[in-house]
């Protein structure tokens, strides 16, 4: 069952332009035990784009909404800070799916909505595409990163604020703590921001997320190596793509980006659905040929397995070879390199497609 979604405003009397809005669900967390792969992996997930929603909302503010659709969702919701969170919507829907009832309350509220892998985010008109494709060229910019800075880049970790933080200061801070310089900061415009408390995101993705509330985002093709152990790593800020012309639909879907949501959406009338395990974690003895593993561990991530056999036959690596390893307690991420960099392979994720191949391609 779905915990209270938890509002994370500042009272109403400090209202200003600058807010930023997030509400989250603890049930984002995907709290739980870690899944054995040789027994149970994570919940098997079904869209949920599919599940019929019904609720009746009767002048409720826009904010006040984002808190409902994260109890739904089960990932925080933002309202960006150039939206009132004032504003009122009246909406009466009637299973529905998710996708329609997201693009009915971004219509009602004249917004859009961008759905993106961890996040939902209501923005002002022409900018949700420049969001989904910001997030596509950070994964695969971040997949390409020497394994070092790639691990850092997907660092997950907690994230929050006081009430009238000002943006320059708190990506300083997190640049700073995670020994990263961020190019491009001292043009970050001065404000003042409502206080926060983020759930555990990505580095990268908590950076991006503070950055696009002024239309930027961190380039991680750019990334330089620190040159000596008390230099930073430098990655520049970026403005973000721009939308294709006369793209403006209340509605963009990131690629994969239900595939997180890992449970039926909670009613409002009809209850709770199942609970979601979007962000397991893997505990794994094994020894198999890689072939093998790969394909079971792409099964339980729900992704298709796309083997360069030729490109690992051309690096002299048999596609049989028997891997051995013991994990516990890891991510993804950290589950697949631990497969593949022993070998000199790498591996990249795009939508439902798994890719493995040597690590120099």
């Amino acid at each position: 069952m779905f915990p209270p979604a938890i509002p994370l405003l500042p009272p109403a009397r400090r209202l200003h332009h600058g807010a930023m809005w997030l509400v989250m669900s603890l049930a984002w967390l995907g709290a739980g035990a870690a899944p054995m792969l040789a027994a149970e992996g994570p919940a098997s997930r079904r869209p949920v784009a599919a599940s019929a929603i019904t609720a009746d909302w009767t002048g409720i503010t826009v904010v006040d909404l984002c808190k409902r659709l994260s109890d739904i969702t089960g990932r925080p919701v933002i309202l960006d800070r150039r939206i009132d969170p004032t504003t009122r919507l009246t909406l009466a829907v009637r299973d529905e799916p998710l996708d329609s009832v997201l693009a009915r309350v971004a219509t009602a509220g004249g917004t859009r909505c961008a759905l993106l892998t961890s996040t939902i985010r209501l923005v002002p008109p022409g900018c949700a595409p420049g969001l989904v494709e910001a997030e596509r060229e950070r994964l695969e910019a971040i997949a390409a990163l020497p394994v070092k800075a790639r691990r850092l880049a997907q660092q997950r970790q907690a994230w929050s604020w006081p009430d009238g933080a000002t943006p320059r200061d708190l990506l300083a801070g997190l640049g700073e703590g995670a020994g990263i310089e961020l190019a491009g900061l001292e043009d970050i415009p001065h404000d003042h921001l409502a206080a926060a408390d983020l759930p555990p995101l990505p580095l990268a993705e908590r950076l991006d997320l503070l950055l696009a509330q002024f239309d930027r985002r961190l380039d991680w093709s750019g990334w330089r190596e620190a040159t000596d152990d008390a230099s930073p790593g430098r990655v520049p800020i970026v403005p973000l793509p721009r939308s294709a012309s006369g793209d403006d639909r209340p509605l963009v879907v990131a690629p994969g980006a239900w595939d997180p949501i890992a449970a039926q959406a909670r009613s409002p009338v009809n209850g709770p659905g199942l609970p979601a395990a979007a962000q397991a974690t893997w505990t794994l003895e094994v020894a198999a040929p890689l072939d093998q593993l790969l394909a079971t561990v792409a099964t339980r991530l729900d992704l298709d397995l796309e083997l360069d056999r030729a490109g690992l036959r051309a690096r002299g690596v048999s596609a049989g070879e028997i891997v051995r390893l013991k994990v516990k307690d890891v991510d993804r991420d950290e589950l697949l390199d631990s497969i593949l960099e022993p070998l000199g392979l790498r591996f990249t994720i795009e939508g439902d497609r798994l890719w493995v191949g040597p690590a120099g391609d």
